[in-house]
């Protein structure tokens, strides 16, 4: 499985719901930069973290045991971000840092170990530390020779036409115990591993012949004669011809002049040496085999992964494949394995002289080829047959009628096929129970998050009621000396400022200030016999009515959390 780091935090990590992308492909070829895309939503922490050509992405390949191997290292190039603040980031690979330093004019002769290191020093002393190169392997022969450079190219532009141009390999960068490497071989060293076969994972066999390059004759073309201001020609070694030719192609295709220019080049010796390689390079038909498969390593499977620039075992009977291939270019979805893929490719030289019926059309040329075309349908039957695999898991997993719940807003057919609706958008979900109506079947809707309007709402209200005196037993009345004033008897044997004897009773009256004047009880009217008090009615009772002041819908909304939710349909 995959994560990406976005310089050293997690943008992307499959088992955390807020650290998600949407999208992700890697694409990867030989000599070439590399790219990496995705897309990032708002509520990704990382969303507003990315800065051009400055933020690094690290591709992170993890296995079952937590061990993680990075396998690409990117910048960010550009980004564009739609309506719903949804942003689609492009990215390119480490090569591209040999793009932001220069060369300037030089003259020397050197041989392409010592050149490649001389470049990587320079464009190291350039940069920052983080785009800086520890320089590795070099597997490239070559003897000294003159180079020179009038102009001001950048670093990764002058490695493609002052080395791979004219000494050929590969480069490659990769990290190391932290550190990382740009290495510049001959050929790629792994030459085992996984294995892709016909009817197990190659999705398509494509087979190209091209004639357009064919040159039967080589007018090789060397430096420039400091003495002479000419550039060197074989003349002089080659009996007065300045060209090379292949007389079985010249029989087959007639004269067919080509140049080659080889402007480090100031020995007419070794200029005809070059020159004759030349001609055996294009007097033949070029037979190209291109073939897509996908990387079992992305579906699971424990072998080892496929990497461009490997020479890894295809065999594919129908086609009559039963050899070595390089891994020319990959292609993979992070998050849909499904809809990744390699491409391997072989080019097959044929010998001129067999082909002795050219005019007749370059198809009946090889006898092989012919097999090909004729059964190249079944390359696409193939395909067919493992995206009907690829789905028929998918079924197994998420059949018609599921579920998916997710806190990402994208429809589940991106990754998992299928045809996917929005479901219960607004409501929450209950487990089916036929033991209650309400609750019965699959998919029955109901209830509401108020309580509905009814004769007596339950939001703020009161009651009244009216209570009335009634009559007594025995008629009776209560007096005092002054209305104007409250009264209270004290405790005996607290000072007094006076004290009186009122029916029976002995009161007490509390210290007043100076010069105020104290009213006091002068009677009050005793009953004649024992009485009550009752309400409305001469049994007792109350009247009036209760009153619902309360209105419109009371709230029934329990705790919850929002969820996108989708249920499959077809």
């Amino acid at each position: 499985m995959y994560k990406v780091k976005l310089d050293d935090k997690y943008i992307y990590h499959p088992w955390d719901k807020d650290l998600q992308i949407s999208d992700p492909k890697l694409d990867t070829e030989l000599n070439k930069n590399g790219s990496f895309s995705f897309s990032i939503y708002p509520d990704n922490p990382m969303y507003n973290s990315l800065e051009k050509l400055k933020s690094k992405l690290h591709i992170m390949w993890f296995d079952q045991n937590g061990n993680e191997k990075e396998i690409f290292r990117c910048r960010v190039l550009s980004e564009e971000t739609d309506f719903d603040g949804k942003k689609t980031v492009t990215c390119e690979g480490d090569l591209a840092f040999l793009l932001d330093t220069i060369q300037r004019p030089y003259s020397s002769t050197v041989s392409p170990v010592d050149r490649f290191r001389q470049l990587i020093n320079s464009h190291n002393s350039q940069v920052e530390t983080d785009k800086q190169f520890q320089i590795g392997n070099i597997t490239v022969p070559g003897d000294p020779a003159k180079i020179t450079e009038n102009g001001y190219p950048d670093t990764r532009t002058e490695i493609e036409n002052k080395l791979l141009n004219v000494y050929g390999g590969y480069i490659r960068t990769r990290e190391q115990d932290g550190k990382y490497y740009i290495d510049y071989l001959k050929e790629y060293e792994n030459k085992e591993g996984q294995a892709v076969r016909y009817g197990e994972n190659i999705l398509d066999i494509t087979k190209y012949i091209k004639a357009e390059d064919i040159k039967t004759c080589i007018i090789p073309i060397g430096a420039t004669n400091s003495a002479t201001g000419k550039a060197i020609t074989i003349e002089s070694v080659n009996n007065g011809v300045d060209y090379l030719y292949d007389q079985a192609a010249v029989d087959a295709f007639g004269k067919i002049y080509g140049t080659a220019s080889f402007s480090d080049v100031e020995s007419p010796n070794i200029l005809k040496q070059k020159g004759q390689e030349q001609v055996e390079a294009q007097k033949n038909l070029v037979v190209s085999i291109e073939l897509t498969a996908v990387d079992l390593k992305d579906l699971g499977y424990d072998v080892k992964e496929i990497a461009v620039g490997d020479f890894i075992p295809v065999v594919s009977r129908p086609h009559g494949i039963n050899s070595y291939m390089q891994v020319s270019k990959k292609s993979q979805n992070l998050k849909k394995p499904e809809d990744s893929s390699i491409v391997l490719g072989s080019t097959i030289k044929t010998l001129v002289e067999n082909q002795n019926v050219y005019n007749s059309g370059i198809q009946n040329v090889i006898p092989a080829v012919n097999s090909a075309v004729n059964t190249a349908n079944n390359a696409a039957n193939t395909a067919e047959q493992v995206k009907v695999e690829m789905d028929a898991i998918t079924n197994k997993i998420w059949p018609v009628n599921s579920i998916y719940i997710n806190t990402v807003n994208v429809n589940p057919s991106t990754f998992l096929g299928g045809v996917w609706v929005p479901f219960a958008t607004g409501k929450t979900i209950v487990g089916v129970d036929t033991g209650q109506t309400e609750f019965n079947t699959p998919e029955k809707s109901g209830g509401h998050k108020e309580l509905q309007s009814h004769a007596h709402g339950l939001n703020g209200h009161n009651h009244s009621v009216n209570i009335t005196s009634g009559g007594q037993s025995a008629s009776h009345n209560h007096t005092t000396g002054n209305s104007s004033y409250k009264y209270w008897p004290v405790a005996t044997g607290i000072p007094e400022a006076d004290s009186g004897d009122v029916g029976g009773n002995t009161y007490k009256y509390p210290r007043i200030p100076s010069g105020a004047t104290w009213g006091k009880i002068t009677n009050t009217g005793n009953q004649s016999s024992d009485h009550s008090h009752y309400v409305s009615g001469s049994t007792g009772g109350n009247s009036g009515n209760t009153t619902s002041t309360g209105g419109g819908n009371a709230g029934n909304l329990q705790p919850y959390i929002t969820v996108y939710m989708w249920k499959r349909i077809g």
